[in-house]
């Protein structure tokens, strides 16, 4: 089983923890979209208004598509991402 915590707005819009039974963490968007409808679309609106979301899978920053891939996970947090425009140290 896999538990998928999310956190800021979609946490108050959609619950915070969920656990599923899935292959990859591709599937996690997927798997909280069929038990919360509108899922998918909520997040895409959201990134339209500026709201960016990271995808931390067992500690670590998804920043490859790839990561995605990888099966056996126990924890995914969907979290908003810190972004700015300061310079890049």
């Amino acid at each position: 089983m896999t538990k998928i915590y999310l956190h800021g707005i979609l946490a108050q819009e959609y619950g915070k923890a969920f656990q599923f039974e899935i292959a990859k963490p591709k599937d996690a968007l997927q798997a909280i979209d069929a038990n919360r409808e509108g899922f998918i679309p909520r997040i895409i609106q959201l990134q339209r208004e500026g709201f960016l979301y990271d995808i931390i899978v067992d500690k670590e920053r998804v920043v490859s598509p790839q990561q995605l891939e990888v099966g056996g996970v126990h924890r995914i947090d969907i979290v908003p991402a810190i972004v700015g425009s300061g310079a890049v140290v």
